[in-house]
């Protein structure tokens, strides 16, 4: 069945200052990647991806990135871009970096009692990403971790700043700066196709959601 729906892509991160609570970059892979690179190249990818499946099966898709190039948003703008759209969905794109140990994909959402009155929907919405980029990477390297969808306040995911029509999470992709996590996805010799994978299940999760 086509569908139709608006759909907006968060690329974390950006630019070179620290703007309305939105680091410029958070985390660093092994080899010096900059996450806010990485998070645009898979909004990037998303978005072709989307494109592709939505002229292939004939859904009416509006895809909006809330920044296009190396320049930082607040949390709140991202979250004000989605509202103003009129999104159905509203997809945060980050990675994780804390020890070069940790491992993981997880998938973060608004709590309910932070005033989400979209907590139902959203959980089954961010279960529906965390699956298809956990499984994903997990087909290229079986060391992959599930670390689940969780509740956590983000002002970029606040109702008060996203507004209650749009369905929004935040996807940690992994965490960057464990060596192998960097092979896998920014330098390794099958990092491209791995980052085409992800961003097909994204995209396919992103159109079962609507």
């Amino acid at each position: 069945m086509a569908k139709t729906g608006i759909i907006v892509i968060d690329p974390g991160h950006g630019g070179k200052f620290e703007t309305g609570g939105s680091s410029a970059n958070n985390a660093t892979s092994a080899s010096g990647v900059l996450e806010k690179n990485i998070t645009l190249r898979m909004a990037f990818l998303v978005r072709e991806q989307l494109a592709l499946i939505a002229a292939g099966e004939g859904h009416n898709l509006t895809i909006l990135l809330t920044r296009e190039k190396d320049e930082n948003l607040g949390l709140a703008a991202r979250a004000h871009f989605a509202k103003k759209s009129k999104a159905d969905l509203f997809l945060s794109i980050h990675c994780n970096a804390i020890n070069a140990k940790a491992r993981g994909t997880e998938t973060l959402i608004s709590p309910a009692a932070s005033g989400n009155t979209n907590h139902a929907a959203e959980k089954a919405f961010a279960q529906l990403i965390q699956k298809a980029v956990f499984k994903t990477i997990q087909s290229h390297d079986p060391k992959a971790v599930d670390r689940g969808v969780k509740d956590q306040s983000l002002g970029v995911l606040r109702d008060a700043n996203l507004g209650t029509k749009a369905r929004g999470c935040m996807v940690e992709l992994e965490f960057i700066d464990v060596k192998a996590v960097d092979q896998l996805l920014n330098i390794g010799p099958n990092s491209p196709q791995v980052r085409q994978d992800i961003a097909r299940a994204i995209a396919e999760a992103l159109i079962v959601a609507l």
